[in-house]
C-alpha cells in the first residue's frame, strides 16, 4: 500500500485560464465596477437562521442550483449518510503497526473504530472530506477535541491507505494513535469556506453542516433575500454577486478560498508547492492584466456547473486574446499573436500540469507560458 500525501487545506479546483501575451483593457474590459465585495466567506453570518439553504435557493433558480449541485465545489465535504464510498462495501479496515483502523457505514452515520487489539475507541464521523474521486478523509470528535483520522480512502486503490496529514512515528498509545489533532481555529477556517451556516461568530456547529459550497457561501445568507422575494420586495434584501465585483476583486474573492495567494506571497515557497494558488501562479503570467475581465476566473470557469475537465473546451477562451493563425495583424483587444505550433488544446502546452512532491493530484499551473519540456518549473 502506498503512503499518499496531501498537505494542502484546499485543493485547487480551477483548470485553465487564459492567454500568453500582455493583454491591455482593449474592448473586452470590464466597466466600472465594485472594488469590494459586501460579503466573504471569512466574516460568517451571526445568526444560524440568517441561512436560507440550498433548497429554498433552488425555487427560484433551479438549473443553476442543479448544475452547482453537481460540482466539485458542491461535494468538497459531504456528510456522512452522502459519503458513496461506501456503497460496496460498506465497511473498510486498514492496519498499521499495532493498531486497526475501521471506517462502518449504517443508514446515515459512518462510524470509526481504533483498536490495538486491548482497548477500543469508537466514534461517529461527522464530515467526509473529499469526494472520493481520488481520496477521502474523515473528521471525528473525541473527548472534546477534533481529529482527522489517520486514514483515508484511495480510489486508486479502492481501500483505506495511511492517511496524508498522518504522523510518520508510530504513536505510543491508542488515544494518540486517533489521528491528527486539529484546533478549533483550524475547522473553523475549513468550515467558513466548505460550510458556513455551521460557523457562527466564533462557534461551530456541526450538526448544522451542509455537503460542500453551496449558494450562499459566495453570494451570503440569503434568508431574507427568500423572505423579501416571497413578500414581493426583492429590492429590500439583494444578495451580494461576486459577477458585479471588477476583475482583480474577482480574483481575490475567489482566492480566499482557494489557497491564498497572500499567503503564498509571505510564505515564498520552494519547488512546485506555489502552484496550490491559482491566483498567485496568474499573478506572475505575462498577459496578466488586473483591469481586464478575461484575467478574472469567471471568465474561464464557471462557479454554477461542474469543472470542464477537456483542456480543447478552453481554446476558445485562449482565442479571446490570441489571434488564430492566418490572421495577420492583431486587434487591439486581441493583442495575443498567433500561436506557432498549434491550434487547439492550448491549455496543454501553456498551462501545464504539475506534479507537487507526494501528493496524488496534480495541479494545473496558472502561470501561462511558453513550457518547454525539461524546463526548471519557474518559480
Amino acid at each position: 500500500m502506498r503512503n499518499h500525501w496531501l498537505g494542502f487545506s484546499r485543493l485547487a479546483f480551477v483548470a485553465a485560464l487564459t492567454a500568453t501575451a500582455s493583454l491591455n483593457t482593449g474592448g473586452q474590459a470590464a466597466p466600472e465596477k465594485k472594488t469590494e465585495a459586501g460579503w466573504t466567506p471569512n466574516h460568517p453570518a451571526a445568526n444560524s437562521a440568517d441561512y436560507a439553504g440550498r433548497s429554498a435557493c433552488a425555487s427560484c433558480h433551479p438549473e443553476q442550483a442543479r448544475n452547482q449541485s453537481a460540482s466539485e465545489m458542491a461535494q468538497s465535504i459531504l456528510r456522512p449518510a452522502e459519503a458513496g464510498v461506501f456503497a460496496s462495501p460498506p465497511e473498510m479496515s486498514f492496519k498499521r503497526g499495532k493498531y486497526t483502523y475501521s471506517l462502518h457505514k449504517k443508514g446515515a452515520q459512518v462510524t470509526f473504530t481504533a483498536t490495538d487489539g486491548h482497548k477500543t475507541i469508537t466514534e461517529p464521523v461527522f464530515v467526509a472530506v473529499g469526494q472520493g474521486k481520488v481520496f477521502q478523509a474523515y473528521l471525528i470528535q473525541h473527548v472534546g477535541e477534533y481529529y482527522r483520522v489517520p486514514v483515508s480512502y484511495y480510489a486508486a486503490d479502492g481501500m483505506l491507505g495511511t492517511d496524508v496529514e498522518a504522523s510518520p512515528t508510530m504513536p505510543a498509545t491508542l488515544e494518540t494513535a486517533l489521528g491528527k489533532r486539529l484546533s478549533v481555529d483550524d475547522v473553523r477556517g475549513c468550515f467558513r469556506c466548505h460550510s458556513p451556516a455551521s460557523v457562527i461568530g466564533d462557534k461551530i456547529d456541526t450538526s448544522a453542516l451542509t455537503s460542500g459550497v453551496g449558494c450562499e457561501v459566495c453570494h451570503g445568507p440569503g434568508a431574507k433575500h427568500v423572505a423579501a422575494v416571497r413578500a414581493g420586495k426583492p429590492e429590500d434584501a439583494r444578495l451580494f454577486s461576486p459577477a458585479d465585483l471588477r476583475p482583480k476583486m474577482r480574483l481575490d474573492f475567489c482566492d480566499q478560498c482557494h489557497e491564498s495567494a497572500s499567503n503564498m506571497k509571505a510564505e515564498h515557497p520552494q519547488g512546485t508547492r506555489s502552484v496550490v494558488s491559482p491566483a498567485y501562479r496568474l499573478e506572475q503570467s505575462r498577459c496578466y492584466h488586473a483591469a481586464d475581465q478575461r484575467s478574472s476566473c469567471f471568465f474561464c470557469h464557471d462557479p454554477h456547473a461542474p469543472m470542464e475537465q477537456k483542456t480543447a473546451a478552453y481554446d476558445s477562451k485562449c482565442l479571446a486574446c490570441h489571434t488564430e493563425r492566418g490572421e495577420a495583424i492583431a486587434r487591439s483587444d486581441q493583442p495575443g499573436k498567433a500561436c506557432p505550433v498549434g491550434n487547439k488544446n492550448c491549455a496543454g502546452c501553456h498551462m501545464p500540469k504539475v506534479t507537487v512532491i507526494n501528493s496524488p493530484i496534480p495541479f494545473t499551473d496558472h502561470r501561462i507560458r511558453i513550457a518547454t519540456a525539461g524546463a526548471p518549473f519557474p518559480e
